[in-house]
């Protein structure tokens, strides 16, 4: 995008680096070279560069093998801007009647800064119990809510992620090695949701389904935890079925209180979806 020189407030090298990602917009490509970006900005191979070295330090691109990508701070912006809308909101007619059927914990989260926060919980009234606190966090790879966004994810990004934030081993069922964990996501995504089986906790399980946007995207998942004396695989079917029902709720009232994304908004989510303390929970 270019601007007039005569407008004092607009700084060039902030403008230069959006220009960057732009270009992603536009190709058709998830994966572009330093040359093609440069080719497509008319600029220089030096500072283009520069530029996607800033943004990849941020998180907003990835290289690999001499390629660039979007990076999942994309995402992040995503989460941020869901904190402000309506999700919370619709979310929890939805939430109070999960916990009034199953009695159990009800947890809403987002994925941010390489965590799961916890952005919404309905705490269940049995004494005995899992439960977090709103602005929580925990890790992404032992909980149902993680697992529910990373499943959705690039494994390129997921590999960046976690080379990141680690993969700490929480319990002795934690899924510490990125090919258990990528087979747990391959089922995952094949079942549509999530399963925290004493991963994060000893004793606890968590059933999560994520919610995507109209890419494909993960901008939150919903989550149902208990003590694995009360939940677990007998009860898998019937509250996977609830939160899906739940979470397919939510999206079409999202989709349909938001207003029609840009063109360039919209061709943003293809090239990104391309890239294809009571300790609680295992959300």
């Amino acid at each position: 995008m270019k601007t007039s020189g005569k407008d004092v407030y607009y700084i060039e090298v902030v403008g230069r680096a959006l220009d960057v990602l732009e270009v992603f917009v536009h190709e058709q490509k998830p994966q572009l070279s330093l040359k093609e970006i440069a080719d497509r900005l008319d600029q220089r191979m030096n500072t283009v560069f520069r530029l996607l070295y800033t943004l990849a330090k941020h998180g907003y691109v990835i290289k690999k093998d001499k390629q660039y990508e979007l990076g999942s701070k994309l995402l992040d912006l995503t989460s941020a801007k869901m904190r402000h809308t309506d999700l919370v909101s619709l979310a929890r007619p939805y939430m109070d009647a999960l916990l009034e059927r199953f009695r159990e914990t009800v947890n809403l989260g987002i994925m941010m800064d390489g965590k799961v926060r916890y952005v919404e919980v309905r705490e269940s009234p049995e004494r005995f119990r899992l439960v977090e606190h709103v602005g929580g966090t925990d890790p992404l790879h032992c909980t149902a809510l993680g697992k529910a966004h990373l499943a959705y994810l690039p494994f390129a990004e997921v590999r960046e992620l976690l080379k990141i934030y680690g993969m700490p081993r929480v319990t002795a069922h934690t899924l510490d090695t990125l090919s258990a964990l990528k087979t747990d996501l391959e089922k995952t995504r094949e079942r549509g949701h999530a399963i925290d089986d004493q991963e994060s906790m000893l004793g606890g399980y968590c059933v999560a389904v994520p919610i995507l946007n109209g890419a494909g995207q993960p901008i939150a998942a919903m989550s149902i935890a208990a003590p694995n004396v009360r939940l677990n695989e007998a009860h898998v079917k019937a509250v996977s079925a609830a939160l899906k029902d739940a979470v397919a709720a939510i999206t079409a009232k999202l989709n349909a209180s938001s207003p029609a994304p840009t063109k360039a908004a919209s061709k943003i989510s293809q090239a990104k979806s391309r890239l294809t303390q009571t300790k609680v929970i295992c959300s």
